[in-house]
């Protein structure tokens, strides 16, 4: 009988047992992955992998010397994204400031990252940033002067800043000579300032008092008498029916060659750009007519021309027309455009045309 009972007690212990390995079993079935963890654990550890497309980068806002960036500041890149996953692209400090960004590409192809800039730039001049993605891609960045430049004329004195186009790596004034703001549109009259003979310095003969967008009034007389020095002595615009039909006979080549070179009517490190450098600017335009050139960061206006034969002021409101400091033949080269068009021709030296200053 004792055995019997001692035999009850030991089966009884193991069902007991038993029910207690079936039961944790059972508890540890009940736990199921969760398959969105997996996904955000798998995205942490994988990296995405692939390529940055050099041809891709664009610059985007303006850089000064002292000025802190902001949201517009940053730099695009077009990357070509073979494996997805998590990223981390950030360029090296440069002359104060940077550029980075995190995140994840879901999709394989194409895609276009833009990494903000921080920082701010402490001294003007073209910087050199190194970012990498499975390739290593360098861009430039241009930084402009916050210094004024101040010149006096037509009894004036204006104001200009620096400017520059981040994609000819180009330093610019930000406004025309003689124009009393930057433009708000490419017909604002405001900005279009004084229109200049070639060669001739700012003796006044390219003064203009604007009313609105369309007409434009010159400040000075005219007169038939050409002159045969560099400086006629005189305020008055030069109009011609003969040749070479410049305001000066016999020409001079060398008026506006270079920051140094004669008659040159820029402020002091600035110089009239050569019809190449105006060549590249239309180049770099969105649209090849007045709108790629209003919507490039010079902000180029239509103020129209004033022609040699009567001295009077045409197309005001319609064409945009810019001296180059280089010659053709008896004529020199100028930036050209209007609402359908816009390159550079050569013209003669008599007519009156805008100036927009390059740094040296």
């Amino acid at each position: 009988m004792k055995t019997r009972k001692i035999l009850n007690s030991i089966l009884i212990l193991v069902f007991i047992m038993s029910m207690t390995i079936i039961g944790c079993k059972k508890d540890l079935d009940s736990i199921q992955p969760n398959p969105d963890m997996e996904q955000i654990n798998a995205g942490m550890k994988s990296a995405a992998t692939g390529s940055i497309v050099s041809a891709g980068t664009v610059v985007n806002g303006a850089y000064c010397g002292g000025i802190t960036l902001n949201s517009v500041n940053s730099v695009t890149l077009k990357v070509t994204v073979t494996t997805t996953g998590t990223y981390n692209i950030s360029s090296n400090v440069v002359n104060g400031y940077s550029f980075a960004k995190s995140g994840s590409f879901t999709s394989t192809g194409t895609q276009f990252v833009k990494l903000p800039g921080t920082g701010t730039p402490v001294s003007a001049g073209i910087n050199t940033f190194t970012v990498t993605f499975g390739t290593t891609c360098t861009y430039k960045v241009v930084v402009v002067s916050n210094l004024p430049v101040v010149q006096s004329s037509c009894n004036i004195n204006y104001t200009y800043f620096e400017v520059a186009n981040q994609k000819t790596q180009k330093v610019w004034l930000d406004r025309n000579l003689g124009a009393s703001r930057v433009a708000q549109a490419a017909t604002d009259y405001q900005a279009y300032g004084s229109l200049f003979q070639w060669g001739r310095l700012a003796d006044s003969h390219q003064c203009v008092t604007w009313s609105d967008s369309y007409t434009g009034t010159p400040v000075n007389g005219v007169t038939t008498t050409t002159s045969s020095s560099n400086t006629p002595g005189n305020a008055l615009f030069v109009k011609t029916l003969s040749s070479p039909y410049d305001w000066r006979v016999p020409q001079n080549n060398s008026l506006w060659q270079g920051a140094s070179g004669i008659n040159n009517p820029c402020p002091a490190g600035y110089r009239i750009p050569t019809s190449s450098e105006l060549t590249s600017e239309v180049a770099s335009w969105v649209t090849k007519n007045t709108a790629g050139a209003y919507g490039s960061s010079l902000k180029w206006t239509v103020a129209g021309y004033r022609d040699f034969p009567d001295g009077q002021v045409y197309e005001s409101g319609y064409t945009g027309a810019y001296w180059s400091s280089t010659i053709n033949s008896s004529k020199a080269m100028v930036l050209w455009f209007s609402a359908s068009e816009g390159y550079t021709l050569s013209d003669f030296r008599a007519v009156g045309y805008s100036v927009r200053c390059i740094k040296n």
